[in-house]
């Protein structure tokens, strides 16, 4: 949820030197994000909450495809006094060959994008404040009832204590859709499911020699909209609506300057709002991780932490869900211009099944870069998730592989083609919904 523009030059080396590999390439991952190199939609389904503090391998001169930057490339942005804005437009045309997830019968659509966005980031010498304002509307060319109006909006502030520990404050709301691709979404809807979020959170990081203590309290809000089904009934979604309060903490020690250890613990408290749809699902959830951050070759970088989750229900009668939980990441930096990136994590969701009180969600994801010229980069990535529901049989499958394009036609135009094959399928007794789909776009970036 943090602004993505990118950052001066100069400031980078002022910042904690994980901070400054992500600013360095701010300008090429704020464009992949934003122009949907992985068109939202199209992927398989991902968490409503997000994942608190984020992890990093560590720095090193190697960096991959999408870290390096390309100042001559970037977005210079408009001065206003103290502050450095980037206005940015995306406009979409694209297509469907199964715009309502149907088994069979499928109807084709197209839809149009048009996302605009506008990120401040202040240019002081110590600390920093940003904001952002962005939009994100679909028109579907014969079907309407699929068109969706999101936004974005939000602040966060950055305060530098002594050394490289800092105190960051924000806030954040935003509405985004469940889509039938996510193992969230409502069996037979005909429309995504509108999904209001208010975030605020304050984390804290001390670092003491090679020693770094990080810390995050997070409450997010989430309040779901009714859709309405392939029959044009309503179908109730309110009793999805739920408080999250989030308490992270992480330790890490480097013991050289390319091999971490970590320990993570992760407790969530769940309030739902209603409870009368077929039983409460408060409750607490735990997760807990540890492992290592090293280059397992030169050309080989890896993260890898594993260890235990739990998700317990205040009814009585409701069994909890515990198991594994792993968290890993491989970059393999076949050459300067090539890389490979593996991805791997298992987590616990929330069911909007009936009977259901929730699902282990196992998600792996491959993905490759190359730099095929200086202003073109071509991205190919595959992902596959299983859901396993807590309470009824059911198991669903999802998987899609996608290609696109990344030409920069220079620093105020950004052009990206691509295309997605996706497929969900559901087994058990409560069978979920099955289907395929293809869809392909073209992405126009105007930013200044």
């Amino acid at each position: 949820m943090n602004s993505m523009a990118p950052r001066p030059a100069r400031r980078m080396r002022r910042l904690h030197p994980r901070a400054s590999r992500r600013l360095a390439a701010g300008a090429l991952l704020a464009t992949v994000a934003s122009m949907g190199a992985h068109e939202a939609g199209a992927q398989t389904s991902r968490s409503v909450l997000d994942t608190g503090i984020e992890f990093d391998l560590p720095v090193t001169d190697r960096v991959t495809v999408l870290q390096r930057p390309h100042p001559e490339l970037a977005a210079t942005g408009v001065r206003a006094g103290a502050f450095l804005v980037f206005p940015q437009v995306d406009l979409g045309a694209n297509a469907t060959s199964n715009v309502f997830g149907a088994s069979r019968d499928a109807v084709a659509d197209g839809y149009a994008i048009v996302a605009p966005r506008l990120d401040a980031r202040s240019q002081w010498s110590r600390h920093q404040l940003s904001a952002h304002v962005r939009g994100n509307f679909r028109r579907f060319l014969t079907y309407p009832i699929k068109n969706e109006d999101g936004y974005d909006v939000g602040v966060e502030g950055r305060l530098e204590l002594a050394g490289e520990s800092t105190l960051r404050a924000a806030v954040n709301a935003d509405r985004i859709y469940i889509n039938q691709l996510s193992g969230d979404f409502p069996q037979f809807s005909a429309a995504s499911v509108p999904l209001d979020r208010q975030v605020a959170s304050l984390q804290g990081v001390y670092a003491f020699n090679r020693l770094q203590l990080l810390g995050d309290v997070n409450v997010t809000r989430l309040n779901f909209s009714d859709t309405l089904s392939l029959a044009d009934t309503v179908i109730d979604q309110d009793y999805l609506d739920r408080t999250a309060t989030r308490l992270t903490g992480r330790a890490e020690y480097n013991i050289s300057p390319v091999t971490s250890l970590f320990v993570q613990g992760v407790y969530t408290r769940h309030d739902y709002r209603d409870a009368t749809f077929d039983f409460d699902r408060s409750g607490n959830e735990l997760r807990l991780v540890g492992g290592a951050a090293f280059d397992l070759t030169p050309l080989i970088r890896t993260r890898l932490g594993i260890g235990y989750l739990s998700r317990q229900y205040e009814q009585a009668g409701i069994n909890s869900l515990s198991g594994l939980a792993f968290d890993a990441q491989v970059d393999y930096l076949l050459s300067e211009l090539t890389t490979i990136t593996l991805t791997a994590r298992r987590d616990v969701r929330d069911a909007i099944v009936r009977d259901a009180a929730g699902y282990t969600a196992s998600r792996l994801t491959a993905e490759v870069d190359h730099e095929l010229l200086r202003n073109l980069i071509l991205v190919g990535r595959a992902d596959l998730e299983r859901d396993d529901f807590a309470r009824i049989d059911r198991q669903d499958t999802l998987y899609h592989v996608g290609a696109s394009a990344l030409y920069t036609l220079n620093r105020s135009m950004v052009l990206t083609p691509s295309i997605d094959y996706s497929n969900r399928d559901s087994s058990g007794a409560r069978v979920g919904q099955r289907f395929n789909e293809l869809r392909a776009g073209l992405s126009l970036t105007l930013r200044r």
